[in-house]
């Protein structure tokens, strides 16, 4: 554990080893059924590279009085569904015995990127199915950019736009909000279109200036004060559309990301970035908050990594960014690989829906287009600040052949990687690093 791995968060040894234990375990206990598995990847952290041998080990445990007999197939698809390796095998554990192979996955159609495998043990009549998700390689996987060539023409002018507008900042004291610990602001500011946005920052009474952590929405969540953090200050924001900023915006799930999609100038997230932009630009200009504006931290999950990816591209002020879980990386990706499943997932099923009615005049080709201008990954090539960038294997959204897009085109050496390999979401050990990483950062 001491030789370090490019893209893997390092913490001490004892402390690494601890936890990727946990995060390893593929331990199914299935006492009724008379059989335990323990199944574990050969690197524990999911993730193979270079010369690693791609595979898991594979222990099955008889807890019954009797023998059972049954067979094992192991199935492994690549993010496009195609099959990938196929083996089927037999086997016959004796009474409180154990039965143990080695699953080597690796062949000539192992390439750059992100498998799904599945393992179907049959015995005794019944049937289970269980899935993993692992990645080779995930920094040499390719992903087909498409940056228009007036890009930065495009946000510069969408910038202009927001410097031409008086923010007119209010900060007003919240005594409900607050804590015997913690002072709760509202904050309000005038953004691009006129809208009126709002967030909450929260202070520690404590004398001094507080590092700040700039927390950007989720879809359509609602941003509330943080009143239980007493080391340093949080600042959250409500976009336009989210919260207490809904003024001229009130979408619901199935609409919000498809407003003015026809038109870029028009689209619903060219004001929404530039929310997010202005929402940082409060912070640099309110250090007699007791904000510590050498020390700030911008991050956001879902379509909050995103928002988070493109301040930190905007503007180099900030010394780290968490990206965590992100959504709409590379479009062309998603809808490929939303098409090849039954049901759509979001975001691809709110776009596919504005595209079928004739009345938005939009095809596939000229959504695209449109994203173009909008796509995280487009932002990524300028982002200067250190950048910890945690997803997950098992995710529907975003899947991480499409998220890695993004992580890939962050071109500084301070970038670091935490992929959860068996979680629908990311657990307690994700929100532990990402803790020590700000502390070590700040």
């Amino acid at each position: 554990m001491n030789a370090r791995v490019p893209g893997v968060l390092h913490l001490s040894s004892v402390l690494m080893r601890c936890l990727l234990l946990i995060l390893s375990t593929g331990t199914v206990c299935l006492a009724q059924k008379g059989i335990t598995y323990d199944i574990r990847p050969f690197k524990k952290e999911s993730i193979f590279r270079n010369d690693d041998k791609v595979g898991y080990d594979v222990r099955l445990k008889n807890n019954t009085g009797e023998k059972i007999r049954g067979s094992m197939r192991v199935e492994v698809r690549n993010y496009k569904g195609e099959q990938t390796f196929n083996q089927e095998m037999g086997f016959t554990i004796d009474a409180k015995r154990g039965f143990a192979t080695d699953l080597k996955l690796e062949n000539d159609r192992t390439v750059p990127g992100f498998y799904q495998l599945s393992i179907i043990v049959s015995a005794n009549r019944y049937i289970d199915t269980l899935y993993f998700g692992y990645g080779v390689d995930p920094e040499k996987i390719y992903s087909n950019v498409n940056r228009p060539a007036d890009f930065d023409q495009f946000w510069d002018d969408a910038r202009r736009d927001l410097i031409n507008i008086d923010p007119k900042f209010r900060v007003t004291r919240r005594g409900d909000q607050s804590t015997r610990e913690v002072d709760v602001f509202m904050v309000e500011f005038q953004s691009i279109d006129m809208q009126t946005i709002r967030g909450w920052l929260s202070v520690p009474k404590e004398r001094g200036r507080f590092k700040v952590l700039y927390e950007l929405p989720g879809y359509l969540e609602e941003m509330r004060p943080d009143s239980l953090r007493k080391d340093m200050a949080v600042f959250r924001l409500n976009v336009r559309g989210h919260g207490n900023s809904r003024d001229n915006t009130n979408a619901d799930y199935n609409t919000f990301n498809v407003i003015g999609l026809n038109d870029k100038n028009r689209y619903i997230y060219r004001g929404v970035y530039m929310d997010a932009l202005r929402g940082l630009d409060f912070i640099y200009r309110h250090e007699h908050l007791k904000l510590d504006t050498r020390k700030v931290v911008v991050k956001g999950e879902g379509q909050g990594a995103v928002l988070a990816a493109v301040v930190a591209s905007m503007d180099s002020r900030p010394q780290g960014c968490i990206l965590e879980r992100t959504v709409y990386v590379d479009m062309r990706t998603l809808f490929m690989m939303a098409e090849t499943q039954k049901v759509q997932p979001w975001p691809v099923r709110n776009f596919q829906s504005y595209l079928a009615n004739p009345r938005n005049r939009l095809n596939k080709e000229g959504l695209f287009r449109v994203w173009d201008y909008f796509d995280p990954v487009n932002f990524a090539p300028n982002i200067r600040c250190r950048v910890l960038f945690g997803h997950n294997l098992k995710n529907t959204v975003c899947p991480p052949q499409a998220a890695i897009a993004l992580y890939n085109q962050i071109r500084i050496d301070n970038r670091e990687i935490f992929m959860s390999p068996d979680a629908e979401g990311m657990n307690y050990i994700y929100y532990s690093l990402q803790n020590y990483w700000i502390k070590k950062i700040l």
